[in-house]
């Protein structure tokens, strides 16, 4: 007997989203209490606190409560979250590590480039349409990922859409730790006494570059290269998850890739490191996410059908 009682583990059945972002706030609050100077970062230590609230709310109303739009926000409401935690870097990152590695990163560039700077090398095919196009491109970062997940969410297999969006979520939490453990501002602000033209556009240009640096500031989060590691993470996902949205992911990708260097926003190395990080994960996040698709769908079974389940790697 249990008295009436909800065991918690009924209570409370996260997401794997959910936990991977649970696990980035408490990973950033460790951090704060370790190395950084909490008079200065208590606000974001509460505001990350409040976001964890928030998903261990999700899951209490998930259980106690069903409904298609509650259905709808608990699947997509971590993506803001996502975007939340990236505007922390820009104030957290110098504050608990403020040993930037620009040098380093510069000497393995020019070490490839025989000596030379790629975003000093590529003012030799710089023009202003192709700057626009670019800046565009880049500009366009999230809008990458996020349509992918939502093409396989309209699909309504649930499984597919659970596995890729962890999988893009374990991806940028990874770049996230890369920027605390490795901070660096790029060449825009190191290399800039090096470019003989600054980078101009045609129409929306200016407008793009000063918003971004706008809303991230002098950020030091260019190792590894989140634009190519999610880039080229869900370009790798919609081979497997949507093969005709492949056929833009590609170009897409290409271009960002491209963009990042061209517009004189990450070293060489940043993009090595990304697409290094993309393949680890293109490999490992699907395989973890099956897993706890798995666990969790055994969760859910009496215990006299736990073990003879044959479609516990499924979710409806």
């Amino acid at each position: 007997m249990n008295n009436g009682k909800i065991p918690v583990d009924k209570l409370l059945e996260f997401r794997l989203e959910e936990i991977l972002t649970g696990g980035m706030l408490l990973l950033l609050n460790s951090l704060i209490l370790i190395f950084g100077d909490f008079t200065k970062t208590w606000l974001v230590f509460l505001l990350n606190l409040s976001y964890m609230g928030i998903i261990i709310g999700a899951a209490y109303t998930g259980r106690q409560f069903s409904g298609t739009r509650r259905a709808v926000f608990r699947d997509w409401y971590v993506m803001v979250l996502l975007i939340m935690i990236y505007m922390e870097h820009q104030f957290l990152v110098p504050l608990i590590n403020p040993h930037d590695i620009d040098n380093s990163l510069i000497i393995i560039d020019r070490m490839i480039f025989a000596g030379n700077d790629p975003t000093v090398l590529m003012e030799r095919i710089t023009v202003p349409a192709l700057t626009e196009i670019l800046q565009i491109v880049y500009a366009s970062f999230y809008f990458l990922p996020f349509v992918l997940c939502l093409l396989v969410y309209r699909r309504g297999r649930r499984s597919d859409f659970h596995i890729t969006a962890s999988t893009i979520m374990l991806g940028f939490f990874l770049s996230y730790g890369g920027y605390y453990l490795f901070p660096a501002i790029g060449p825009q602000y190191t290399l800039d006494h090096l470019q003989r033209y600054p980078l101009t556009g045609i129409l929306t240009f200016d407008f793009l570059r000063n918003l971004l640096g706008t809303l991230g500031g002098v950020a030091r989060d260019c190792f590894p290269s989140g634009h190519t590691l999610v880039s080229v993470l869900t370009m790798l996902l919609a081979f497997r998850y949507h093969r005709s949205f492949a056929k833009i992911a590609v170009p897409w990708t290409a271009l960002l890739v491209f963009a990042t260097v061209y517009l004189r926003y990450h070293y060489v190395a940043d993009v090595l490191g990304g697409l290094a990080v993309a393949l680890m994960t293109w490999k490992a996040g699907p395989a973890l996410a099956l897993w706890y698709l798995y666990a969790r769908r055994r969760r859910e079974l009496p215990m006299t059908e736990r073990g003879t389940d044959s479609t516990a790697g499924t979710v409806h």
